[in-house]
């Protein structure tokens, strides 16, 4: 009897490991949009914004999931930490958002992030 079951937990801990490599458990991301920015006030830009990456006038929208974080999906975005400072980061988030600071993000919004 116990031979029985330790086959049988052998059984479906193989068959587990098979449905993860497969099929998968983790739902992909979804494909993003991405669109052009528009800046409304180039006074305001600082020297280190005009040395960023030349693709930072562009932007994607990402709905807001439980534990993310502006920096957690700015990173997923480059598929690599960001090249460009924290503080550069905060600020073209708040740029692209109206003004919303990364501390009040909510879950299930959706918000602009930078592309680097």
């Amino acid at each position: 009897m116990i031979r029985l079951f330790i086959a049988a937990l052998i059984l479906v801990t193989i068959y587990s490991i098979y449905y993860d490599l497969s099929s998968g458990t983790i739902p992909e991301p979804a494909t993003p949009v991405i669109a052009p920015v528009s800046t409304t006030n180039p006074d305001t830009e600082t020297e280190s914004s005009a040395m960023s990456s030349p693709t930072n006038n562009l932007y994607i929208e990402v709905e807001i999931k439980a534990g993310d974080t502006v920096l957690t999906v700015a990173e997923k975005i480059a598929n690599k930490p960001i090249p460009v400072s924290i503080t550069q980061l905060i600020e073209d988030f708040q740029n692209l958002n109206e003004g919303i600071t990364p501390e009040k993000i909510q879950i299930g919004k959706t918000y602009k992030f930078p592309v680097y």
